[in-house]
């Protein structure tokens, strides 16, 4: 049976008397710390945020034990073992009801989640992210780039899909947080998550979903086309749409702002 990989949690913004508890996971490619450092301290009172990295990104340890075809389906079993250890941790959250917000690759994993496992979480948010992305073979021959060269080799052609060009040269502390993130990853776990990407495709179960789903798209993201995400928001029921304005793919670091207000609604 194959075994979903341990995730490394990091507490972003704690409270003294929660009513949330917010899990953040950032996008393959990013960390904890540069995706969800400015957002944490612009929610609401009463909600307890905690990040989640994806495997060798960030805190969380390289995924060394991957499958031959590791699955969207382990990387939600990651998540919900890592909401079940926190709550062993800290009973004091056992009653209080989570949400999950995710980026990118961790929007496609926040579907999976509403999908398969509505019982953990209340309700999720997928930002710039898609249930289904490019095709197989893009992920496949980007695996065999980073194992050849390195995440480091994708940051050039990297900036362009993930930042907007003003936000690049009014925030360049914050874009460079991103891109050391991604030259930092683990390059086996990297292409173990392009595997998962490989293979992922949600689009039939999509009208199937019953736990409360808001999608995010940023109005320039040429990674998660506004048209898809709109497209996804009319066919699970129920569910909502937000356009970011001005903002490409990585929209939580454009615009944290707005990102804490929606996520504190």
């Amino acid at each position: 049976m194959d075994t979903a990989p341990i995730l490394t949690t990091t507490t972003l913004r704690t409270c003294e008397d929660p009513h949330r508890l917010l899990i953040l996971v950032p996008g393959l490619g990013t960390d904890v710390a540069s995706t969800w450092a400015h957002v944490s301290p612009k929610l609401a009172p009463g909600v307890l945020a905690v990040g989640l990295d994806l495997p060798g990104h960030g805190l969380s340890a390289p995924w060394t034990d991957a499958p031959k075809a590791p699955t969207m389906r382990l990387l939600a079993e990651a998540v919900v073992d890592s909401l079940e250890r926190l709550r062993e941790q800290r009973p004091s959250l056992r009653g209080i009801p989570a949400r999950l917000a995710g980026t990118s690759l961790s929007g496609g994993l926040a579907l999976e989640l509403a999908a398969f496992h509505s019982d953990a979480l209340e309700a999720t948010a997928v930002i710039g992210g898609l249930p289904r992305f490019g095709t197989a073979e893009l992920w496949q021959q980007r695996a065999q780039q980073v194992l050849d060269d390195g995440t480091a080799a994708l940051v050039e052609p990297t900036l362009g899909r993930w930042f907007s060009p003003g936000f690049r040269t009014a925030a360049p502390e914050a874009v460079e947080a991103v891109m050391a993130s991604l030259r930092a990853a683990d390059n086996a776990s990297y292409a173990v998550l392009c595997s998962v990407l490989s293979r992922f495709d949600l689009r039939t179960q999509l009208s199937e979903i019953r736990t409360p789903v808001h999608l995010v798209a940023g109005e320039l993201d040429e990674v998660a086309a506004p048209a898809l995400l709109r497209e996804v928001a009319e066919t699970v029921p129920d569910a909502e749409f937000t356009m970011v304005e001005g903002v490409a793919h990585q929209i939580a670091v454009e615009r944290p702002r707005q990102i804490a207000a929606l996520l504190s609604a």
